[in-house]
């Protein structure tokens, strides 16, 4: 701390005509003046002077001045204190005088400025009008599109050369009536498939959404939404190139491009394609619903997840529907008429949470609760939630709620926990246990109870029915244990059928070759993919609806003769014309290599290709390259784990700069691991009641029991935070629900370094063999993972890549001591991987279990003997219920008499 020296000194200042003598002060033996200590007698001075010469303040090591700023006295001579120099009155006043007449132009300025500001917005309002008489709300109504980079009109040659561009469509958030307080939806846009199929589709319509696009650049909404109107977070998720002010010209000249191309569509649109002519040259009226329903058709979603552009569907206090981002849903649902509808709702039994948008209804619904309930939903009485538990109601009013919910209403999520349908005088019709289904925009995502099927399939029928706007169906694959295949016929809206964790393969066949309109269908990560897909060649050999087939999200290393049966079948099919496509294992010369190379250089269904773990041949960039700029087919191009050339990710790059591709993609890392990661973060905020108070029951580092609890991947973060984490238990059972590889692989990163769990059961899932490697990944890092005894895989679709992927493990491994994997697809030569590990490379494995692997047969015998004679540690072998004869088993026999202290069980 600087220390004062008592003792007084003086300095003499002189301001003016004026000399006063000012105490100084010593600060660590420097005696200085100090300019505050001066201001005090001379208030406007700022320099102190000696001979005109201005003294500098003091400063620290770093150059920053010290605090109070001062000078370094001079008691020997007088300082001067000199203040800013000043500006006559005359210039002053001339100044002023200036000022004042370029206020009065601006003034003038401003009052056009407004006017026209005014009159656009009463033109956009006009417009806003007409949008709003749509009878159907099933998809935003506000869109414009905008070319992904900029091209000057002069550069476009010919009207061929405006559908090779790259097209994205961006939506408005509609939160207000007021067109200057509209904002671009949070979301980056969508890249349009086809583009000249969309504009002759939609040339009308975009020529008024860009009326209004012009208006609010016109006044600043579109680039700089209001303050007041936005918030940080929705800010931050708003399109790149709407986040600098000085983009300005930028989106104009793009709005420029749009304008031409609508223009030259309407004159010249005859020499593209006589067909289209009476589509582009639509009258100019409102789109009805039915059109707009087909606008996701054209977007090309990397996410795939029926955003639209993050906008969620609300309805206003005077019964208008409007979609909006998550932070207007909040602002506009919550209104003071929420009160009302809250106190209504609970007049009928119904509890409300506000924190969590939900609603719950319990209890008999007659028809004056129902009625009341749907009232206040089609007005305005918002929610992201309905619960429906231990409820009873009449067939007719469940119709009635359905249809409130599914067309009219902001719920995303309806949950039903045992509910009884009474068909008439109370007369009960079936009773479901539970059923979740959620609504996002045009799509419906189911989930159903593995308890009482049928009457869960009975309520899920009653909720198609009274589908009007959903398209896509989502449903999963362990969900499609039912017999009657015939749900999907009386629906007529339902287009598109979306499966993930695929395993039935006998459903699908009836799918494709029923009279179910399907147009678009698609395939995520199946269990096996070889029947799979040879099931699909099948079945799509019979079907003339699909359009588009989607199998880009499987990860199951293919077997290659599935894919290029696919590949020859659909050259010769007549209605499927898209393709995402997913291919693993391409070698030099490879038969995968060959077929898809001539698909690419002859046909133009491959239009997203995603290529993992292979080794890329130049020969194949060619035919990429030969796709994207002569047939301009292949528009979405990936690689995971692939080896390519510098100067062929060179050329990919390009044909992305140039926009013959829309997306390219190139990761050193697994398409697995990333999947996995993805959806790890993509459920913040899931919660299961169920689950947690199950959990609450048990202490630390007890045994933990959840099975035949329904459990699903989402399920697994509260797991491994309540079980792993908190409680570290020893022993952790999941058998029996509906856990495939991204939930394993969510509990796999949880096991790293693990010291406390001994024993997990994870027999009767979905785990496959991507569940598998993620579990082998984890385990096999040395000394990582200390406890780990007992591991139970039981009937979770593993085949011989899982095997595989055990064998590495038990080379590493040097705990797992009970291995049970019954109930599996194991063929011989995985039979062959783990007892050749076994023989001569582990030697703590004391239980290994295939029981009921009926692909192993007598094969097997032959690596199993030097197994059981070489491996002194592994005492029980279970391969009983497996395809072995007679022969096979008097063999195994034999071997297990010439060791006393080995048990097979046959």
């Amino acid at each position: 701390m600087e220390q004062i020296n008592p003792k007084i000194k003086y300095q003499s200042v002189r301001f003016h005509d004026t000399l006063v003598q000012i105490q100084t002060i010593v600060f660590n033996g420097i005696e200085c003046l100090c300019l505050e200590d001066v201001q005090h007698r001379f208030p406007s001075i700022t320099v102190l002077c000696i001979d005109n010469i201005q003294l500098a303040f003091l400063r620290d090591n770093n150059g920053t001045r010290l605090t109070p700023l001062r000078i370094e006295a001079c008691p020997d001579k007088i300082i001067e204190a000199i203040e800013p120099i000043g500006i006559s009155n005359d210039i002053v006043h001339t100044f002023i005088n200036h000022i004042d007449i370029k206020m009065q132009e601006m003034n003038k300025k401003t009052d056009l400025i407004l006017a026209n500001t005014q009159e656009t917005l009463h033109r956009i309002k006009h417009l806003m009008t007409l949008m709003y008489e749509l009878h159907e709300y099933t998809t935003p109504h506000y869109f414009i599109i905008l070319p992904v980079n900029d091209h000057s009109w002069t550069s476009i040659n010919g009207i061929q050369n405006l559908f090779l561009l790259q097209y994205k469509l961006y939506f408005l958030c509609e939160c207000s009536d007021e067109p200057d307080k509209l904002h671009i939806a949070p979301h980056d846009g969508y890249t349009i498939k086809q583009p000249k199929e969309f504009i002759a589709h939609y040339g009308s319509y975009l020529r008024t959404t860009l009326q209004i696009a012009r208006g609010l650049l016109s006044i600043g909404g579109f680039i700089i939404p209001q303050s007041e109107n936005i918030s940080t977070v929705v800010a931050n998720t708003l399109p790149r190139f709407i986040k600098e002010p000085t983009n300005y010209d930028d989106v104009n000249n793009k709005l420029d491009v749009v304008e031409k191309v609508l223009d030259q569509t309407n004159t010249e649109v005859t020499h593209i394609d006589s067909s289209m002519i009476q589509k582009a040259i639509l009258p100019e009226t409102p789109l009805q619903g039915a059109q707009l329903r087909e606008l996701e058709v054209f977007l090309d979603r990397v996410d795939d997840k029926h955003s639209l552009g993050n906008l969620y569907r609300t309805i206003t206090d005077n019964g208008h529907v409007r979609w909006v981002c998550l932070e207007h849903y909040n602002t506009i649902g919550f209104n003071n008429k929420m009160l009302e509808y809250i106190r209504q709702f609970e007049s009928i039994g119904g509890k409300f949470n506000m924190q969590r948008k939900e609603a719950i209804l319990t209890g008999n619904l007659t028809t004056k609760h129902v009625n009341l309930f749907c009232d206040a939903l089609k007005n305005g009485f918002t929610m992201l939630t309905l619960i429906l538990q231990n409820c009873s109601i009449d067939i007719k009013d469940l119709d009635k709620l359905f249809d409130t919910i599914i067309n009219r209403s902001s719920i995303h999520q309806l949950a039903i926990f045992t509910i009884e349908v009474r068909k008439w005088k109370g007369i009960s019709k079936f009773i479901c246990d539970h059923i979740e289904i959620y609504f996002k925009n045009q799509s419906l995502k189911v989930h159903f109870s593995t308890n009482n099927q049928n009457e869960s399939m009975k309520l899920f029928i009653q909720i198609l029915k009274q589908n009007k706007i959903c398209r896509t169906l989502n449903i999963f694959g362990y969900d499609l244990l039912i017999n009657d295949q015939n749900f999907l016929k009386d629906n007529q809206e339902l287009t598109t059928l979306s499966i993930s964790h695929f395993m039935n393969n006998e459903f699908l066949n009836k799918i494709l070759t029923s009279n179910f309109l399907l147009r678009r269908l698609k395939l995520s990560f199946w269990l096996n993919s070889s029947s799979t897909l040879f099931t699909l060649c099948q079945a799509i050999q019979q079907n003339n609806t699909l359009v588009e087939l989607d199998i880009m999200d499987h990860t199951c290393a293919d077997d290659k003769t599935g894919t290029i049966e696919l590949l020859k079948i659909l050259r010769k099919h007549k209605s499927i014309k898209h393709l995402r496509l997913h291919v693993y294992h391409i070698e030099l010369s490879n038969e995968n290599e060959t077929y898809l190379i001539d698909s690419l250089l002859h046909d133009t269904f491959i239009t997203h290709l995603r290529i993992s773990q292979s080794i890329i041949s130049h020969e194949l960039i060619t035919a990429i390259i030969h796709a994207c700029q002569e047939l301009h087919s292949l528009i979405h191009l990936e690689f995971y784990n692939s080896q390519l050339s510098e100067d062929d990710i060179s050329k990919l790059q390009l044909l992305h700069t140039n926009e013959n591709l829309t997306y390219l993609s190139i990761s050193e890392q697994d398409y697995w691991s990333i999947v996995a990661t993805e959806f790890h973060n993509e459920f913040p905020q899931y919660q299961n009641i169920k689950l947690e108070q199950k959990l609450e029951q048990y202490n630390n580092h007890a045994s933990i029991c959840l099975d035949e609890m329904e459990l699903i991947d989402e399920d697994m973060n509260i797991i491994v935070k309540q079980v792993i984490i908190n409680k570290q238990c020893q022993l952790l059972s999941l058998q029996s629900n509906k856990i495939t590889s991204i939930g394993i692989s969510i509990l796999a990163n949880a096991l790293n370094n693990n010291h406390t769990l001994e024993t997990l059961k994870l027999g009767n899932n979905y785990i496959s063999d991507n569940g598998v490697n993620s579990l082998v990944k984890i385990l096999s890092i040395p000394n990582n993972n200390t406890a780990l005894t007992t591991l139970v895989l039981r009937n979770n679709g593993i085949t011989d890549q899982g095997a595989e992927y055990l064998a590495e493990l038990l080379k590493i491994n040097h705990t797992l001591s009970w291995l049970y994997l019954e109930e599996n697809q194991i063929r011989d030569d995985g039979v062959r991987l783990l007892a050749k590990t076994l023989e001569n490379q582990n030697n703590t494995l004391k239980m290994l279990v295939l029981s009921s692997n009926k692909l192993i047969t007598d094969t097997s015998i032959d690596y199993l003997i030097p197994m059981i004679q070489q491996n002194q540690t592994l005492k029980k072998l279970w391969i009983d219920n497996c395809n072995l004869s007679e022969a096979g088993k008097q063999r195994l026999d034999e071997i297990q008499q010439s060791r006393q202290d080995f048990y097979i069980r046959m």
